[in-house]
């Protein structure tokens, strides 16, 4: 819609930046997902799911959090070397084995919320209150996350212009 809109009238931008920008973001919010998530599973051990006089282990806290964030981090620091390390030649070659490594990415992502979904004792969370995880995950989403995001987008893409074609 953006490269259509301004192709109408008369700007072109170069191809590609749309996409890039795009990756870009997802994967600074994957990586504050993964913070967050650590946050999270923190103060829920510590300060909501609180046993009488038992104090949060960290395996408790390891226990919690989701493991797909790291290879949220692992993947980016991956890309990240290999995009500033690599020769044009090199990143020639590395574009089509990204479109084949995409398929297994979505097939991977679908298996994590598959998983998800089969592992959750959902009796067991309506016995443990879960209507003390939905109060945290709105007051988290709507109290910081959103403003966060939106104040590292600003930080990052303040006074950026679109690369145009040629």
């Amino acid at each position: 819609m953006i490269l259509a809109k301004n192709s109408a009238e008369g700007v072109n931008y170069q191809p590609g930046w749309v996409l890039g920008t795009t990756a870009a973001i997802k994967i600074f919010i994957d990586v504050f997902i993964g913070i967050w998530a650590f946050v999270l599973a923190f103060i829920w051990t510590n300060y909501i799911n609180v046993r009488p006089g038992d104090r949060a282990r960290p395996i408790e806290i390891w226990q919690r959090f989701p493991k797909f964030i790291i290879g949220f981090v692992l993947s980016f620091a991956i890309g990240l070397y290999l995009a500033l390390t690599s020769s044009p030649a090199a990143l020639a070659k590395l574009t089509p084995a990204i479109g084949e490594a995409n398929t297994f990415r979505v097939i991977f992502f679908i298996l994590t919320f598959f998983s998800i979904g089969v592992l959750s004792n959902f009796r067991k969370l309506w016995e443990d209150g879960i209507g003390k995880l939905a109060a945290v995950y709105v007051v988290s989403l709507f109290g910081f996350v959103i403003w966060v995001g939106l104040l590292i987008s600003w930080i990052f893409f303040a006074g950026v212009k679109p690369p145009l074609a040629g």
